[in-house]
């Protein structure tokens, strides 16, 4: 007999209505939604790029009363907001007009005061970095990715402006550092595309060095973002430089779409083996579950995908495969990503694949950002919820002087 959740269902109907959730938001996120020009009015104007001017919205009546989703514009969808003499509402478009429910646009979030602070440098901290609900600071300390200067950029990104500014290591280290000394920054994700003459290395040595410094913390909760090296001895510089984890996205496991549609990565990180190589290295340097890599979902079969997954985990190395969206100036800009069912099963089949090697929840959490919908599953499956909804994930509070 299935148990009780404190809402009163039994856990397979807390379950079954997750499920349903979780696959109604990813075929929103999948297809976007069509604003009206009233609605995007509300929404304020989009910017370029995969998602457009992403907004938060509630469903005030109908299946999902009370679920937050998330606005992709895209004037191509399905999907429909429209906003009527005041009210809100989503659409599925088709041979007939369905209403899905009334929907509530959500206020924006306030910005946290301590982002209104200035660096040392004259600069506020919100342009440089960026803070989660969970206390995940984001630093993308550049849109520069010198593949793209070279015609060698990877065909599902639109990544790498000319030009672009670059944010210091000092700006960077002072930031996060002032974040975490005051308790709201508890990981810092730190990524950008590739640097000239590949100098990232030096980049992440410098902002360690400065966190390092300001808190006086030998390691800290920081996930480095970077390309496979040629020179595997590097990735132990990482490690010394106070970075808790690591992560290298392959992006595609099958060596030989990799070879065509990623051919920067193939000319300058040594190739696809040697990419492989750099994570089991990062293992043995960092430990398990403390190394990512990331496959975009869509452009290869289901079974290489799930090849490469298992190939991964079951080497301590923590495996995702996020959904395939064509980019606004990728090369793929136009192609289409397979259909819900297809992701969906796959996000599934990742799930299961956690279970089957152990990882805990907390160990997912290790490597920003996570699995992304896969935990969200493996939570489903394990019967991880709290007050009929999903355990949110929190870091660790700050301990300063040592590891959180």
């Amino acid at each position: 007999m299935a148990n009780n959740n404190e809402n009163g269902g039994t856990n397979e109907e807390l379950k079954a209505k997750l499920y349903k959730e979780l696959e109604f938001k990813l075929d929103l996120t999948i297809h976007g939604i069509n604003v009206d020009t009233e609605t995007a009015g509300i929404l304020g104007p989009a910017s370029s790029g995969q998602r457009g001017q992403e907004r938060q919205f509630v469903f005030t009546d109908g299946e999902f009363l009370g679920v937050s989703f998330g606005v992709r514009p895209d004037q191509n969808s399905a999907y429909g907001i429209e906003t009527d003499d005041g009210k809100t509402a989503l659409y599925r478009y088709g041979k007939n007009k369905t209403l899905i429910g009334d929907v509530e646009l959500k206020k924006r979030t306030p910005r946290p005061e301590i982002l209104n602070r200035l660096t040392s440098d004259g600069v506020p901290f919100h342009t440089i970095a960026s803070i989660g609900e969970d206390g995940r600071v984001h630093v993308n300390y550049s849109q520069q990715c010198v593949l793209k200067d070279k015609g060698e950029d990877c065909y599902f990104c639109n990544y790498g402006i000319r030009n672009a500014t670059i944010k210091t290591p000092k700006q960077v280290g002072e930031v996060f550092s002032e974040l975490y000394l005051a308790g709201v920054g508890k990981h810092l994700n730190l990524t950008s595309g590739f640097m000239q003459e590949r100098r990232e290395l030096e980049y992440y040595l410098d902002v360690g060095e400065e966190i390092r410094n300001r808190t006086g913390l030998k390691e800290f909760r920081a996930t480095a973002v970077i390309g496979a090296p040629v020179d595997l001895s590097q990735i132990e510089k990482y490690k010394e430089a106070g970075f808790f984890s690591i992560r290298m996205n392959i992006e595609i496991w099958d060596k030989n779409i990799w070879k065509a549609f990623c051919p920067g990565k193939h000319n300058h990180c040594g190739g696809w083996d040697n990419w492989v190589n750099a994570l089991e290295r990062a293992v043995e340097v960092f430990g398990r579950a403390k190394v990512a890599s990331n496959i975009v979902g869509g452009l290869e079969s289901k079974k290489t995908i799930l090849e490469g997954v298992e190939y991964k985990l079951s080497r301590g190395i923590l495996a995702s495969a996020g959904s395939f969206h064509p980019m606004i100036d990728s090369y793929l800009e136009g192609h289409r990503t397979p259909e819900t069912d297809w992701h969906f099963d796959l996000q599934k089949k990742i799930a299961a694949l956690y279970r089957k090697h152990g990882y805990t929840f907390e160990q997912l959490h290790n490597v920003s950002p996570s699995g992304g919908l896969a935990v969200s599953i493996f939570q489903i499956e394990n019967g991880d919820f709290e007050d009929g909804k999903l355990r949110p994930w929190r870091y660790p509070e700050p301990k300063i002087g040592s590891i959180a």
